[in-house]
């Protein structure tokens, strides 16, 4: 009975040795998702939608004290919101400038990342890597008015037993799991024009 303690012991400790070790190198990663546009009736409108270059260069550096982790998300963007917003409305135009009179448009759409979370298992004790993409999402009139700015949070889970081993493969587990938070946000930004959940002022100019 103690030979067989002492080896669990051995085990358990080894195990949480290699967790550690595998999030201990850091990790680059460089999410490539693929979003399809919902099937759903669109609004008869045309809208403009400004990516800053900000938005379209956007990487994420991690702030914690730890090996650090970078996701560059700025390449998704387009394919987050092109494929959301895309689907909602009848035409989207990507404009050079958030200035309405740029082209014939009855909204522009300007969204922008405000802060990124990673939690990893060597974080949290658990065995889930999680992402939190959160973004702001302002939508003007054709006036250049403001009418409303979303707060949306995408969020994105992995397991590290799916990813093999012990020995586990720290970049792609936070890829997958940032892949999803993208998905994520694209499915609440749908969500957000439903009629249950868009606000008085949206659907006003819905109209």
């Amino acid at each position: 009975m103690k030979i067989l303690v002492n080896w669990c012991v051995r085990v358990t400790c080894l195990s949480a040795f290699l967790i550690l070790w595998g999030c201990a190198s850091g990790a680059l990663v460089k999410p490539s998702v693929s979003i399809p546009s919902p099937l759903i009736d669109t609004f008869p409108m045309t809208v403009g939608i400004y990516y800053s270059d900000e938005l379209k260069n956007y990487i994420w550096k991690d702030p914690k004290e730890r090996p650090k982790y970078v996701i560059e998300l700025g390449s998704n963007q387009s394919q987050v919101f092109d494929s959301s917003l895309g689907g909602l409305f009848e035409k989207l135009v990507t404009l050079d400038t958030l200035d309405p009179t740029s082209a014939e448009v009855d909204g522009i759409f300007h969204p922008e990342i405000a802060d990124v979370t990673l939690s990893t298992p060597a974080d949290t004790g658990h065995d889930n890597y999680e992402v939190l993409i959160h973004y702001t999402i302002q939508l003007l009139d054709s006036a250049g008015n403001e009418i409303h700015k979303w707060s949306i949070n995408g969020y994105g889970k992995v397991n590290r037993r799916d990813f093999g081993s012990v020995m586990e493969r720290t970049s792609d587990a936070i890829q997958q799991a940032t892949e999803n938070a993208l998905r994520d946000a694209s499915t609440l930004i749908i969500e957000s024009f439903s009629s249950r959940s868009r606000p008085l002022a949206v659907s006003n100019w819905l109209k």
